[in-house]
């Protein structure tokens, strides 16, 4: 089955006369300063961010679905690339996955919230992905520098044990090595 291309033109209006931001099948925008945002979400707690994130990325997960008609059965680069356009849209960055042996690592580069935002970033992927594809998943940020976050895409009971690996500071690539071993990648 042939899928339809991303395609951004006129995705993003701006009604200057009402002060109106629309994207294309959505409800009205706000373009809100990143530090206010991030500063927001450090005020409202881990859970209250997690769900703020959530509820964009199911946003961001059903205009997808909505293009791609049943995402469940659209290749893993179409889906990619229609949720990737859909967060570029919305200023998340630019979204590219690794495979790691079974294990699924979700990459965003040039993310303007750098590692302050990578639970508000981790809790957007889990929301488009479950909307998108009707899966839920957690998804884990694993590593970041400057430019790039990895983050791992798994089940919950895999999502717990890799955080407390990293927590006791094993690397990230020896936590996915850890998972497969498990057979939980």
């Amino acid at each position: 089955m042939a899928q339809t291309r991303f395609d951004p033109s006129q995705a993003v209006k701006f009604d200057l006369g009402r002060g109106v931001v629309q994207l294309d099948g959505s409800a009205d925008r706000l373009l809100v300063p990143v530090d206010a945002l991030l500063a927001l979400c450090s005020s409202a707690g881990d859970e209250a961010a997690r769900d703020f994130g959530r509820k964009i990325g199911s946003e961001v997960g059903r205009r997808a679905a909505g293009r791609l008609g049943t995402a469940a059965q659209a290749g893993l680069e179409d889906v990619l690339e229609h949720l990737g356009g859909d967060l570029a849209l919305a200023g998340f960055g630019s979204l590219g996955i690794e495979r790691w042996g079974r294990a699924l690592v979700m990459t965003v580069s040039d993310s303007p919230l750098g590692a302050a935002g990578d639970p508000l970033l981790a809790a957007v992927l889990e929301g488009a992905i479950q909307r998108a594809l009707g899966r839920d998943v957690s998804v884990v940020p694993l590593s970041r520098d400057e430019q790039w976050a990895r983050l791992l895409v798994v089940g919950e009971k895999a999502a717990t044990r890799v955080r407390g690996w990293l927590a006791e500071g094993v690397a990230w690539g020896d936590a996915l090595a850890r998972l497969h071993s498990r057979g939980d990648a």
